[in-house]
């Protein structure tokens, strides 16, 4: 077989898996997200308002939109949240065009094996959630804190889950303008679900409960922007 032939042959027989590698790798830089959760909590000013998170369970990566931290960083695209407390922020960034840059932070996080003995819990459950949604109903157990040195009380509802709350907890911890709107307990299992709070102090008052989750699809491509590196 003369060389330019055997040149050809070997091409077109390689060809499939160099597009399949190419495939492979271009995937590798996407994630997708399959599970909302929603939130219902009461702001400063009063108002009932909706915080979303978007979850990918197998991994159990946390996605960050506009839905979550509102209009606290409006450059900001999304931001992805790793259980280990390892973050990607998404910008937009002129310089790049279409694309954006993507800037790597580190939560340290520090959750115990147990619910500290100072929550107390009582025999009183509730549900939370919407079956009509796909997903089970939660049933919280009710917890109620005393804190030492102010006269600060919280009733809180918990359940175990398979989602990992630990990073989310401490989020609003990082030098950043995004902040979520709900600040969950930072003294409890990660493996805990925070479904409602009910917290009260002198010029201090927290509400918020779990709504639902559900199922849906959204999609990030990490690999349209530029990690800046320091």
């Amino acid at each position: 077989m003369k060389r330019p032939t055997l040149i050809l042959v070997i091409f077109y027989v390689l060809f499939p898996f160099l597009v399949a590698a190419q495939q492979k790798k271009t995937v590798s830089t996407g994630y997708n997200f399959t599970e909302a959760w929603v939130w219902e909590y009461t702001n400063a000013s009063g108002k009932t308002s909706e915080m979303v998170l978007y979850r990918e369970p197998k991994s159990n990566y946390w996605l960050l939109t506009a839905e979550a931290y509102g209009n606290t960083d409006e450059m900001c695209d999304w931001i992805l949240v790793h259980p280990d407390g390892t973050c990607y922020f998404a910008y937009k960034d002129a310089e790049l065009g279409s694309g954006g840059s993507l800037l790597k932070m580190t939560l340290h996080p520090q959750k115990g094996n147990t619910i500290p003995t100072y929550w107390k819990a009582t025999n009183q459950y509730k549900k939370f959630g919407n079956t009509a949604m796909g997903f089970p109903v939660f049933n919280g157990k009710e917890y109620k804190v005393s804190y030492l040195k102010t006269n600060e009380q919280s009733v809180f509802y918990l359940a175990t889950t398979k989602a990992n709350f630990t990073a989310l907890s401490i989020f609003n911890e990082l030098d950043i303008d995004a902040k979520l709107p709900v600040h969950f307990p930072k003294d409890i299992p990660g493996n805990y679900v925070p479904l409602s709070e009910s917290s009260s102090g002198e010029g201090y008052n927290v509400q918020y409960r779990f709504k639902y989750q559900s199922h849906t699809e959204y999609h990030i491509n990490i690999g349209q922007y530029k990690l800046k590196t320091n």
